[in-house]
């Protein structure tokens, strides 16, 4: 009977050895296959890593242009109500200058028209040459962006009295 149950713990062994042998087989390939997954989600986190890291730059550079955008719209918005308000001063400014040319057209046709022979007569001749020269070099002068021309600066001021023979 000892014979029958060592050729059976024998063969039983044998059978144990071949299981614990597949298992670790098992195993192994299991190991193996965990192993390449691992190696596969480690390479998909480094890349989603790179990912992240690309688009936290390019959300960064997206922000500044935002910004710069907003700090542009801004100045243009200033720039706009400048403008706007120059527009308007430029209007009323006109206004007056046209209210202001109305009122000497008025004037003038008044003394055209005028009862009086000599003031029409007057108000009807034309302006000498010399004059309207002189008209136009005041108001050439006059304006203010060409206070600065040489042609409307004087040399000198002189303080001496003007001789008797030129009165």
């Amino acid at each position: 009977m000892w014979n029958k149950i060592i050729n059976a713990t024998g063969s039983l062994h044998l059978y144990l050895i071949a299981a614990l042998i597949i298992v670790i087989t098992l195993l192994g390939l299991s190991l193996t296959a965990v192993k390449a997954d691992l190696a596969l989600k480690n390479s998909q986190i480094e890349t989603a890593a790179v990912n992240q890291r690309m688009l936290q730059d390019d959300l960064t550079v997206v922000t500044d242009e935002l910004q710069a955008q907003a700090i542009e719209r801004d100045r243009l918005a200033k720039d706009y109500a400048f403008a706007l308000a120059l527009n308007e001063q430029t209007a009323k400014a006109k206004a007056e200058i046209d209210r202001q040319l109305a009122e000497q057209r008025e004037a003038i046709k008044k003394l055209r028209t005028s009862a009086n022979e000599q003031t029409r007569s007057w108000a009807n001749t034309a302006v000498p040459d010399d004059v309207k020269r002189l008209l136009k070099h005041a108001a050439y002068c006059a304006h203010r962006s060409h206070q600065a021309d040489p042609i409307c600066v004087t040399a000198a001021i002189i303080n001496e009295p003007v001789p008797a023979s030129r009165m």
